[in-house]
């Protein structure tokens, strides 16, 4: 449990809206903290400079702190209360070639890959790094994604986060689990690992949780709210909920204790369906649980009865109505999920990142929702005055 904190009403700022929340204090109204990444900000920001987004993306990949200043701009325009600004790659020359983006070293001029520009947005290596073998390995590898947190990036993000003092920022020192695990094994033996060496496996998570405590640290230098930890791989769509239990949940206490007397706050981010294991993801020591994807078929209503007395909880808005839908459609079902999660305890957001694709307006009516209270009417109506 987190140190309380005055209960914020009135004329409290944003991030002061955000830090009550996930600390499932009252607050007047539900924060919203969509979950808007850099791909989908510069499709909708793109026609503003006369270019495309992918002109966009490049610049970004070529300077890096640019990723922060197209996020800032679009929260600032919508009025969210927070936002992630994740750290980028190191700058490199980028070479478009039609719709693809190859990447160069800047200092040997050598192609190193070529541009994600569907997924996650970073890197596909031309040649993929070997996978460790022995846990020497493993710690050599993990201290260069520690020492990648240089000085130099933290001061871009110190910057980035300056910029909007009255916003709730989170950011994230990469995946304690699956997600790095799987980056120094390989997919398809990181899963077999699970079953063949899971000593080995245990002994992984542990260096990697002292090694994203470490980056962790690092980033709390820069000011940030809120520390987002989490791993697409660990959701019960793809391993178990014993494979969870037993590899993951060890790493994720560890790092949750490390900073459980700190005033920095902790959201956990488990993809897809993560219904099996959300009273794991509360046992965590985390201050909220995210994403509440409904596509994987989890429901804001079953999380807060079950967890919603120990987390706060945020997210749940299915991102196909995000994308797909209009902006009524992402209105009322913004207003349900808020009715499910409220009045207390709950952030508004996408079930996961925010798609690409999202035009404006979906987003807006998702952020009016939350930020003009659109949705107490309904809850009234529904006889929880008082509440």
């Amino acid at each position: 449990m987190r140190p309380e904190c005055t209960v914020v009403t009135g004329n409290s700022t944003p991030r002061d809206l955000m830090r009550a929340a996930m600390r499932r204090l009252p607050t007047d109204r539900i924060p919203t903290m969509p979950q808007i990444e850099h791909h989908c900000a510069l499709r909708i920001q793109a026609h503003r400079y006369g270019t495309d987004w992918l002109d966009g993306l490049k610049h970004c990949f070529e300077h890096p702190r640019a990723v922060y200043g197209c996020v800032i701009e679009l929260v600032e325009e919508l009025g969210c209360d927070g936002l992630r600004l994740f750290l980028g790659p190191e700058p490199v020359r980028i070479e478009r070639v039609g719709d693809t983006l190859l990447a160069y070293d800047r200092t040997t001029g050598d192609r190193v890959g070529r541009m994600d520009t569907v997924g996650g947005g970073g890197i596909i290596p031309d040649v993929p790094a070997e996978p460790v073998q022995t846990l020497h390995e493993a710690r050599e590898r993990l201290e260069r994604m520690v020492q990648d947190f240089s000085d130099e990036r933290m001061e871009g993000l110190a910057e980035a986060r300056g910029r909007v003092p009255h916003r709730f920022v989170a950011s994230a020192p990469g995946g304690i689990t699956m997600n790095t695990y799987i980056e120094l094994r390989g997919r398809e033996q990181a899963l077999s690992d699970l079953h063949d060496r899971p000593g080995f496996v245990s002994d992984m998570m542990e260096l990697q949780a002292e090694a994203m405590i470490k980056r962790a640290e690092k980033l709390l230098t820069t000011g940030i709210d809120a520390l987002f930890i989490g791993d697409a791989t660990a959701s019960p769509s793809l391993i178990g909920p014993s494979h969870f239990e037993r590899f993951c949940l060890p790493g994720y206490r560890k790092f949750c204790q490390h900073f459980e007397n700190e005033e920095v706050l902790i959201y956990i981010h488990i993809c897809g369906n993560s219904g099996p294991i959300l009273e794991m993801l509360a046992d965590t020591g985390v201050d909220v649980v995210e994403p509440l994807d409904p596509a994987g078929g989890v429901s804001v209503s079953d999380a807060k009865r079950r967890i919603g007395t120990r987390v706060a909880l945020m997210g749940g808005l299915s991102t196909r109505t995000l994308a797909e839908g209009t902006a009524g459609e992402v209105a009322s079902e913004a207003i349900l999920k808020c009715r499910q999660g409220g009045p207390h305890g709950y952030v508004l957001a996408a079930g996961c990142m925010v798609p690409h694709e999202t035009p404006i307006e979906n987003l807006q009516a998702m952020v009016d929702v939350a930020t003009k209270s659109l949705w107490r009417d309904h809850w009234e109506t529904a006889g929880h005055e008082g509440h």
